[in-house]
């Protein structure tokens, strides 16, 4: 009896509620509940939105790099213990402790003797291959930040290193790309962007002239000289870059260099060799007849009839890069080398 007289009052109850919300919902305007209900609407949207913000926010923070730090450390801990030089990976620990160079397990005998045993290092190899350092010349323009045991390879190839303005009594020292700038602004030199494979005409006024080439891509500088040689001329074409032709990576060009005279096609003269290197160094002394290959140009092109100043046509072709010079392994001969995994 009491169980009934619980769910009848909670019934009554029930009704009472609802038929009271009803009521207040009848006696409400129309506006006021829809823009309650609309109010509703916004608030459930917003949390929505924020909590898709929150998911992409996570998203974007997954796909940020690791962050970097900047640490110091002992040159020795990146050297190795056999050849003294930058550790390169693979790297393997003798079992008196000493890091080497996985090329160097058949001669570390000369320096550990008895050493026989060699363990991979793969703690080690990760840091050798995130330890990086800002290029040698980096204040001459060059941004790479360069892991540290290729840095002497980068360095070789690299076209930011430093060369000497060829004009006799100037100082100026810096990278190719910054010499092109200096030329046109200090010596007033013309300056021009070339397409590789593409023949481009340069005029030649005797007797002593340079002419400044850069690459549209790589922003390679190249300088065309030319001077008197007797009743002829020499005219020249190099690659201003202070590491040369063979270093590994770096690319290599071919050029051809041709001038005919104005009144006469059968006068010719061409030559097509593959562009030399200069550092410029010795300055006052460069000059086309001092290079190694050089365009000859007779009088009878110079001194044409029509009296117009001799035109060199150049042409400029890509001849890909400098290939990795190899050395073969030393030999141990009856040496002992046993290489463990994991130990």
């Amino acid at each position: 009896m009491a169980e009934q007289s619980k769910r009848g009052s909670q019934l009554e109850n029930g009704e009472h509620g609802h038929n009271g919300k009803k009521a207040r919902a009848q006696a409400m305007p129309n506006g006021v509940i829809k823009r309650e209900q609309q109010e509703i609407d916004e608030a459930a949207e917003d949390e929505e939105e924020q909590e898709e913000g929150e998911v992409s926010q996570g998203s974007s923070a997954e796909a940020m790099e690791e962050a970097q730090i900047n640490l110091t450390f002992g040159l020795t801990l990146f050297h190795c213990r056999s050849c003294r030089l930058p550790l390169k990976p693979p790297t393997f620990k003798c079992e008196y402790g000493h890091v080497i160079c996985g090329t160097c397990c058949n001669s570390h005998e000369q320096v550990c003797r008895g050493a026989a045993i060699y363990s991979p290092c793969v703690e080690v190899d990760a840091f050798v291959r995130e330890a990086k350092q800002p290029c040698a010349y980096e204040e001459f323009g060059c941004k790479s930040s360069v892991v540290y045991f290729e840095a002497a390879d980068h360095q070789r190839a690299c076209q930011w290193a430093p060369c000497s303005c060829p004009d006799p009594g100037c100082g100026f020292f810096s990278s190719p790309v910054r010499l092109a700038d200096h030329f046109a602004g200090a010596h007033s030199w013309p300056v021009t962007e070339v397409s590789y494979g593409k023949p481009l005409r340069v005029a030649l006024p005797l007797p002593q002239v340079w002419h400044v080439l850069v690459g549209e891509e790589g922003r390679r500088v190249f300088l065309v000289s030319a001077c008197t040689l007797g009743a002829a001329a020499a005219v020249s074409l190099v690659c201003v870059r202070a590491n040369g032709d063979g270093a590994e990576g770096a690319p290599q060009f071919r050029c051809k260099l041709w001038a005919e005279a104005a009144s006469s096609k059968e006068s010719v003269a061409m030559m097509m060799p593959m562009v030399r290197s200069c550092s410029m160094s010795g300055a006052g002394a460069f000059s086309a007849a001092d290079q190694a290959m050089f365009l000859a140009m007779p009088p009878e092109i110079l001194d044409d009839v029509s009296g117009e100043a001799p035109v060199l046509m150049v042409r400029i072709d890509r001849a890909g890069a400098a290939a990795k010079s190899t050395t073969a392994p030393r030999s141990s001969g009856s040496r002992r080398l046993l290489t463990c995994t994991d130990g």
